[in-house]
């Protein structure tokens, strides 16, 4: 019998300067990993670094995001990458917001994910999933104290945050007021997505797109490197262990490949 061959992704036809553009974000998407390779932490007890922590794990989630954003585009689905780039700038502007009260901000964090884990821990019961109860859920569920349930961990809304990134990171702040409100209404079924979902042949009327199509990659492309490469620099001075040349060093590579692609 002969072996299965493997699955493989969608691959949408790409043009030359698209490919590029793909290969040299996934350049610096390993890059970023191989930077990463002595910062991840071994699962246990948190220690007195704490920030480095939390930036460690935003930087990882960052790393993943943008691979999903990659390999979303490559399939054909630039369009769909948006809600991924969203929560990408979402957790570049609150590492941010953190990193400006790193002690306080931090224990903020840490609570607010410990009372979060409660409350999937709650529904999980109420599912009848018949997940085991670690130590950890029952440490919370000992120390938990009657509190609101907001929806950031800072109470504050992301347009909040960013406005309170005015004067200390007007770069960030700026690119959130610009880029958030398109973002979220193209990650939502509404008109902003109406021309990628529907097309004309010639004469003929408009009809709702069904397959695949690479309108928004090289923007979607763009957003989620240089988010990526934010959140990992923000890690880096909450003192995460990042090694950040070599990412800069692919960053050259990615420029050319971006401006080759307009």
């Amino acid at each position: 019998m002969g072996e299965t061959p493997p699955t493989r992704l969608p691959r949408w036809p790409l043009d030359e300067a698209e490919e590029c553009l793909l290969d040299a974000a996934s350049g610096v998407a390993d890059a970023i990993e191989r930077g990463l390779a002595d910062a991840v932490p071994v699962p246990g007890p948190l220690g007195t670094d704490e920030a480095g922590l939390i930036g460690t794990f935003h930087a990882v989630r960052a790393l993943r995001c943008l691979h999903a954003v990659v390999v979303s585009c490559r399939s054909g689905y630039a369009v769909e990458a948006a809600p991924i780039v969203r929560s990408m700038l979402e957790d570049a502007l609150s590492l941010r917001y953190l990193s400006l009260r790193p002690h306080s901000r931090v224990r903020k964090w840490l609570h607010f994910d410990e009372q979060r884990s409660l409350e999937y821990w709650k529904l999980s019961e109420r599912l009848g999933l018949g997940l085991q109860k670690t130590d950890h859920i029952r440490r919370i569920e000992d120390e938990s104290r009657t509190s609101g349930s907001p929806v950031w961990w800072s109470n504050r809304t992301p347009s909040a945050m960013a406005r309170g990134l005015k004067d200390a990171d007007p770069d960030l702040s700026q690119i959130f007021k610009a880029l958030y409100p398109w973002l979220s209404d193209v990650a939502h079924a509404n008109i902003k997505t109406t021309s990628s979902y529907y097309f004309a042949e010639g004469d003929e009327e408009p009809a709702l797109r069904v397959g695949p199509s690479d309108h928004l990659l090289h923007l979607m492309v763009d957003l989620a490197v240089a988010l990526a490469v934010r959140t990992c620099t923000i890690a880096r001075d909450l003192s995460a262990k990042i090694e950040l040349e070599p990412v800069l060093e692919t960053m050259a590579a990615y420029d050319r490949a971006s401006a080759e692609a307009v």
